[in-house]
């Protein structure tokens, strides 16, 4: 039983070595059958790979989040740059409209969002500590949260890529993108770090709300604009000549700078919020908050699973496309595969024939060419996993620099066992009628005329 066993063991390898001596005697054709093999599976597993992270982030990063309330415009957009932070604000909606939307009795929690800075493009959020605690389940890594204006918790992607630590300072620009003009007047200082929980958390400067009232508030009442002045300073405006105003302003220039002198001059009607991010406390929020939201003067409501589902559909058929063009790249790998070994057939007539006087069976020889079509298959498969992973790898660091999300190629995905049954049987299926003809080649014959 040993021997009979350690026989097989031998004659099996034995028709490896053959398969595999046959395939490297062509390396033209079995170079392209291999490299069409890949290349379909390369456009399949990019764009799966790229398409799932995709998904995924959408779902994570917008779980928590049943209603956005922002200023006219569109949906989508609204949606894209207030919880996903990858496009532009519609505009600002006023804070003290959103008063009815806030203390709705099925709203759970309504977390305002105020964008407008960045720093070295990393945006600025200025909001609460639901948007850390309750909305992203977000956990401080070092330090603590902020406790008041000007104070800053960071992602920890952004203490990576920047090599911000605690208690180090810095100025913000304006813009949500790059930008040219900083506001030097205030200094942000990081007093936490959160812990990496692949949300967009990883990817923001967050601070308070009143931050940004503080920081476009002093930049406003420096324009001149009325909306963000106090009562007194235009009292104070109406009753000084110029001259003595500019040596007002003068005297008090440091008194200015003070954040919390700033915030209370604001008048507190005109403070304006990017959004608001709400979740419902009930199912019935669903069919009342939207529609109080889309009636109130300057404000809509958008809901994040719908638009994002809509913007799927969108890109769903150049999906659908990819993979048909790679469906279409395999059937093509499989036919060039089939006749490269039936071409090769031809060639190796005699050889096979001498085989079978030697004492090689029917089935050894029809297995050794399924064999081969097995191993171009199966290289194909290892090399279109090997470039699909490595080029998504690469792809994400452009990804990640040009929109602050974390992409990886290091990324092992269900389907991809069903793409090696697949080319298993795309290699075995193309092999199979060289793999019979070679069974059927009678042997008198072949050695008398060498024809097939």
């Amino acid at each position: 039983m040993i021997k009979r066993s350690i026989f097989k063991c031998n004659r099996d390898v034995m028709l490896l070595k053959l398969s595999w001596k046959n395939i490297v005697s062509r390396p033209l054709s079995s170079g392209l059958s291999v490299l069409l093999i890949s290349s379909g599976i390369v456009i399949i597993l990019i764009t799966l790979l790229t398409f799932y992270q995709i998904n995924e982030k959408f779902e994570k990063n917008a779980a928590e989040i049943n209603l956005v309330v922002g200023a006219k415009g569109s949906r989508l957009q609204l949606v894209l740059c207030n919880v996903y932070q990858v496009d532009q604000p519609t505009g600002n909606i006023n804070y003290a409209s959103t008063s009815l939307i806030r203390n709705h009795p099925f709203v759970k929690r309504a977390v305002p969002i105020s964008l407008g800075d960045n720093y070295k493009t990393y945006r600025i959020v200025g909001t609460n500590h639901d948007y850390i605690d309750s909305l992203y389940l977000g956990e401080i890594l070092e330090g603590r949260k902020w406790n008041q204006p000007l104070e800053v918790v960071i992602g920890s992607t952004v203490a990576n890529k920047l090599g911000l630590r605690l208690n180090d300072q810095f100025v913000g620009a304006h813009g949500i993108g790059e930008s040219v003009h900083s506001h030097d007047e205030f200094s942000y200082k990081v007093v936490g770090v959160l812990k990496r929980n692949n949300s967009v958390l990883d990817n923001l400067i967050l601070t308070s709300i009143e931050s940004v009232w503080v920081v476009h508030g002093l930049e406003e009442k420096e324009k001149g604009s009325f909306d963000l002045k106090s009562k007194e300073e235009v009292e104070s405006h109406d009753h000084h000549d110029h001259h003595d105003h500019h040596d007002h302003d003068h005297h008090d220039h440091h008194d200015d700078l003070d954040p919390l002198k700033i915030l209370n001059g604001l008048d507190k009607k005109q403070l304006e919020i990017t959004s608001l991010l709400v979740q419902y406390g009930s199912p019935r929020g669903k069919f009342t908050v939207p529609a109080m939201a889309n009636n109130s003067d300057g404000m809509m409501g958008a809901e994040p699973s719908i638009e994002i589902q809509q913007l799927i559909q969108l890109i769903q058929p150049a999906i659908s496309v990819l993979k048909n063009m790679s469906l279409l790249v395999v059937v093509i790998a499989a036919f060039s595969m089939f006749v490269a070994m039936f071409n090769s057939l031809k060639d190796r007539k005699y050889e096979i024939a001498l085989m079978r006087v030697a004492g090689a069976g029917k089935g050894q020889v029809f297995i050794s060419i399924l064999f081969e079509g097995l191993i171009l298959s199966l290289i194909g498969y290892v090399l279109g996993l090997l470039i699909s992973h490595v080029g998504m790898e690469i792809f994400s660091i452009y990804l990640s620099e040009s929109y602050h999300y974390d992409f990886t190629g290091f990324l092992w995905l269900e389907i991809e066992w069903w793409l090696l049954l697949g080319a298993v049987i795309i290699g075995m299926i193309s092999a199979l009628y060289p793999a019979y003809k070679a069974y059927k080649i009678d042997i008198s014959k072949t050695l008398s005329t060498n024809e097939l």
